[in-house]
């Protein structure tokens, strides 16, 4: 190993030993420096990662430690969206507007623009584990809060609005250091298989929760649905607190103030080429097809009139979609590099949301959201996965917070969907929005091949 590598790894123990080159400075210029200069001058150059390498999910869940954040995690991600779908159900029986279902995930999702960057330095600086606790204690409250209200019969739209936007802030601040905590929980040769588990968990909640709470929606009315939606988040508490203390090299190595912090994180993911590509694919998806649960109220009452139980099938199907999804990702490994893999995902997603939205027919519509699900699930988790297992530890909190940053943008997208729905019908603004979407993720692709050819031409 060269001599200033060595030095680097002596300082950042996470930064890896080989594979990448860094352009640093002298030992002294370093220690003088502030976070931010030392994080912006020790930026790998970008080199494109070409594969995701195998690994089977199973191994990695021989460790007692992650098992128990995995199965955490998938219980706090399936009761959060349960409560999403009933929400949006009680919000059209409410006011039978489309904008406003929208507007719960919105409301959601908008503290992700304002706080998830700062969550982002958090968790680089904080113990991630109590991050997590307190944010889930959060959600538990809120939920059993949404809850009460129902049973005593006085549920209001700002009701559903205000705790979404409170669930959106206790997200925000957590869900990086939530990320960033696996790297404390395996070993370095896990650590790649174990971020794809955790994003296929987190990604097939989106779609397996609402799948639930569709099903039990006409069972158990949408009070009792909340109710069994806040239930689950307790073991999730009960499995996060039972977690053996976790060291990071990060905490408490990130220096300076929160905004420094921030500023370094940005800093790292927009000089790496192929950071910048893949937050930019992932804009695409969230902007055009990820909103696309938000408007099944509508498309189950008012396109298939099939009714509460119709939804149920519908979000179950799209449940079956996903978990479908995020186990062939797992089982493809480094057989298709992540481009192209993510250029198929996002062009089947579009395609078959795009039928979806126009199809006369229920049960093709069952079959056209399985494969939506199937493939926007996949997108994300090859997305995530990459993003995680190309960043040190030292700042990886940063840059996940740079990805959530981007999921933030989905209000964007639910709004304009939702708009869209009022004024063309929901099926012809879907329809548009999905091949909006199929021709963004081709230009991305595009663009990711094209520029680093052109700056590499112009360096020589």
């Amino acid at each position: 190993m060269p001599s200033r590598l060595k030095f680097l790894h002596s300082i950042v123990p996470d930064i890896p030993k080989s594979g990448r080159s860094f352009t640093t400075a002298s030992p002294q210029a370093i220690q003088s420096q502030s976070t931010t200069q030392a994080i912006a001058n020790n930026t790998p150059r970008s080199r494109p990662v070409r594969h995701i390498r195998r690994g089977h999910p199973l191994g990695v869940l021989r460790n007692s430690q992650y098992r128990r954040y995995w199965a955490a995690g998938f219980t706090t991600f399936t009761g959060f969206n349960m409560q999403m779908l009933i929400r949006g159900w009680v919000m059209y029986d409410l006011t039978h507007s489309p904008f406003m279902v929208t507007m719960v995930t919105a409301a959601m999702m908008m503290p992700m623009l304002l706080l998830s960057l700062i969550g982002g330095a958090m968790a680089d600086r904080v113990d991630r584990k109590t991050i997590t606790i307190v944010s889930d204690v959060s959600l538990l409250l809120s939920f059993l809060g949404l809850f009460a209200i129902s049973v005593a019969g006085i549920m209001a739209p700002w009701h559903i609005l205000s705790v979404s936007i409170i669930n959106g802030i206790a997200f925000s601040l957590a869900v990086s250091a939530r990320q960033s905590l696996i790297s404390g929980l395996v070993h370095r040769e896990q650590l790649r298989t174990a971020v794809g588990l955790s994003s296929t968990t987190y990604n097939s909640a989106q779609i397996i929760g609402p799948a639930i709470g569709g099903a039990m929606l006409p069972l158990l009315g949408p009070t009792w649905t909340l109710g069994a939606s806040a239930i689950l988040v307790i073991p999730a508490l009960v499995l996060y607190s039972s977690l053996e203390p976790i060291k990071h090299a990060s905490v408490n190595q990130a220096q300076g103030s929160i905004i420094e912090n921030v500023k370094a994180g940005l800093t790292y993911t927009f000089n790496a080429s192929t950071l910048r590509f893949l937050m930019l694919s992932a804009m695409v998806m969230i902007l055009t097809v990820g909103p696309f649960q938000s408007l099944m109220p509508v498309f189950a009452k008012d396109v298939l009139n099939v009714g509460a139980g119709g939804l149920g099938v519908l979000m179950l199907a799209a449940g079956v979609g996903a978990l479908i999804g995020s186990i062939s990702v797992v089982a493809i490994g480094d057989s298709i590099g992540h481009e192209k893999l993510e250029l198929i995902f996002g062009l089947c997603a579009a395609a078959a949301l795009a039928s979806f939205a126009l199809s006369p027919w229920y049960a093709l519509s069952i079959i056209m959201v399985s494969i939506t699900a199937f493939s926007a699930t996949s997108f994300m988790v090859v997305n995530m996965t990459v993003i995680q297992v190309s960043t040190p530890d030292y700042i990886r909190g940063r840059v996940v917070s740079v990805r959530f940053l981007v999921i933030g943008l989905m209000p964007l997208g639910a709004l304009t969907m939702g708009f869209a729905a009022e004024s063309l019908g929901a099926p012809i603004a879907v329809a548009i929005i999905a091949g909006t979407g199929a021709i963004g993720f081709t230009l991305v692709q595009i663009a990711s091949r094209i520029l680093p050819m052109a700056k590499s031409d112009t360096s020589s």
